[in-house]
């Protein structure tokens, strides 16, 4: 029997790959783009944050649909690899927010 595609866990990748490119993104225009300071550029850490948590959900359905299916639909592998790059950008977005907490206290603090 041929395997059929599981979409959850191709979405779970595209959205954790999103979520990568936005904090990416947030990190490289600045030194791009003189007008743009570091702090202006992180506005998209909310986004890469909420595009990281649907791909954990999506991946965490795609692999509940594989064991449900009993390996049928496939994507298994896809949808750790989804779930690993989103864990990793969730962890990425909790640095910059502390990081950011810690400057706005020490900005407050000094002046």
């Amino acid at each position: 029997m041929a395997r059929v595609g599981n979409g959850k866990a191709i979405g779970a990748l595209l959205f954790g790959l999103l979520s990568l490119a936005l904090l990416a993104a947030g990190l490289v225009v600045p030194r791009l783009v003189s007008e743009i300071e570091v702090l202006e550029a992180l506005i998209v850490v909310p986004g890469a944050l909420v595009t990281a948590l649907v791909s954990v959900g999506l991946a965490r359905r795609a692999r509940f649909d594989f064991q449900r299916s009993l390996g049928r639909i496939g994507g298994d592998g896809i949808a750790v690899a989804a779930r690993l790059v989103s864990l990793f950008v969730l962890l990425a977005c909790l640095t910059v927010a502390l990081a950011v907490g810690v400057f706005a206290v020490l900005a407050l603090v000094l002046d």
